[in-house]
């Protein structure tokens, strides 16, 4: 590797599997014959260091250096819990390749910049020379002194400046008013990788160089009695942010019927979903999603309204906090700062309270939003176009029971609403995922606690 190229990880394209196979390991170059701890460590080791090229299915030279090959599947499912157990994991990029009827496998390994350094099953673990040891207790502390704190969003992928889409970046120099060459280095890091930041909102296809980084969206036909059914096949998108939430937002638009108000003979019609819903909570799922998540933003349409779900960075309790406070998170600061000039952004991690501010003024189903598992995690949002019910009497007793008591047992309400335990600890429930009350204890012991 010449002068000029050190530190740079060459694309698969430029690599000679047959030179592979003699070179001697080194500092961004190792070998294994698979298994997961094997993969696991070393590519922790390279996340940390500078990154490099993991090459699987052939002995290490100091044991032979012979070809042994891999079993397909069996290696994707060593590099799947490998990838799982690395806190953080670097981006990676595989490749299969057949060798005189012996199939190998290339791993292209990233390092995590600013996140390093990097554990293997709670172990740290660096590249030094052709090894991969495990670091001490000093070393582990110098990496967090010298890098404390960080942002996913600077993590580097193995996107180029040759990946950027010259019409977004120079949009995004008018709307901020910098120059390119300035807002280049806040999306790249010092080898010239673009960030994760850089890849969503500049890439010319963000899931070329981010497992997961698209949408999918897929229409539904659902009958009234009938489970829905796919209509066609599902559209995936993978566009820079800015150019897919405006694509991802005329599609839902398009497909969900519109109102029509008539004056005189003028008759005019408009979304029965008002465009700024729509885009609010387009908006909120590729700025909020957990871009370290290999999943993918899904949107389905249906003849009623729409969902959409990402993986999430926040997990049920911080969910549940967010609504009891009625706060704001926004775990993707970089990528809001570009979306903001673009009006596109959700007044600053307001959107959710948006959207159901406009839905209850034109007297829709409120809407649903819920975390979904624990990390990983997925955020869900339903938008319906159907008119709100009108308000459960029971549920009025029950909030009046509230505004008198701070305690509340399931007992309490059978006797006042003269209703089924069932029911009872039904109503209950509804009101705790709302967080307007907190269930305490378990069975006979239970109470819920007015907030």
């Amino acid at each position: 590797m010449s002068g000029r190229d050190k530190g740079r990880i060459p694309e698969f394209s430029e690599m000679d599997l047959t030179a592979l196979l003699r070179q001697h390991e080194n500092e961004m170059f190792d070998r294994t014959v698979g298994g997961q701890d094997s993969i696991g460590r070393k590519i922790a080791g390279f996340g940390t260091k500078n990154g490099g090229i993991l090459l699987i299915g052939q002995q290490d030279f100091k044991h032979g250096g012979k070809v042994v090959g891999i079993a397909e599947e069996d290696f994707h499912t060593q590099f799947r819990n490998a990838i799982a157990n690395i806190r953080p994991a670097p981006l990676t990029q595989q490749k299969i390749i057949d060798h005189a009827g012996t199939k190998l496998a290339l791993i292209r390994v990233q390092d995590v910049g600013t996140l390093r350094p990097c554990a293997y099953n709670g172990d740290y673990y660096e590249r030094k020379g052709d090894s991969t040891p495990k670091l001490g207790p000093e070393e582990i502390k110098r990496y967090h002194v010298l890098y404390g704190a960080s942002n996913p969003e600077d993590m580097p992928t193995h996107a180029t400046k040759l990946d950027l889409d010259q019409v977004e970046l120079e949009l995004y120099g008018q709307r901020l008013k910098k120059k390119e060459s300035t807002i280049l280095e806040s999306v790249t890091n010092e080898k010239e990788y673009l960030t994760v930041r850089g890849v969503i909102i500049l890439s010319k296809k963000p899931d070329d160089h981010l497992e997961g980084a698209f949408a999918e969206v897929q229409r539904y036909d659902n009958v009234m009695g009938t489970g829905p059914t796919p209509i066609g096949s599902p559209v995936k998108i993978s566009r820079p942010a800015r150019q897919m939430i405006l694509e991802l937002a005329g599609i839902i638009e398009q497909n969900l019927p519109v109102s029509r108000e008539y004056q005189g003979a003028q008759m005019s019609q408009s979304p029965a979903i008002p465009s700024s819903v729509i885009r609010e909570a387009v908006t909120n799922a590729v700025a909020h999603r957990n871009y370290r998540s290999h999943e993918h933003i899904r949107v389905r349409i249906f003849s009623d309204g729409f969902d959409i779900s990402n993986p999430a960075a926040i997990t049920q309790k911080m969910w549940e906090d967010i609504q009891n406070a009625q706060t704001t998170y926004h775990p993707n600061e970089g990528i809001y700062t570009f979306l903001n000039p673009a009006l596109l952004y959700e007044g600053r991690g307001e959107g959710i309270w948006k959207i159901r501010t406009e839905l209850e003024r034109l007297g829709k189903t409120a809407p649903e939003f819920k975390v979904i598992g624990e990390t990983p995690s997925t955020f869900y949002a339903r938008i319906s176009l159907n008119p709100a019910k009108k308000r459960d009497v029971r549920m009025q007793k029950l909030e009046a029971m509230m505004a008198k008591k701070k305690i509340i047992t399931s007992s309490d309400v059978m006797k006042e609403l003269k209703i089924s335990r069932v029911t009872a600890i039904s109503l209950l429930e509804k009101m705790a995922e709302k967080g307007r009350l907190e269930h305490q204890g378990s069975t006979r012991s239970s109470r819920y606690q007015v907030k």
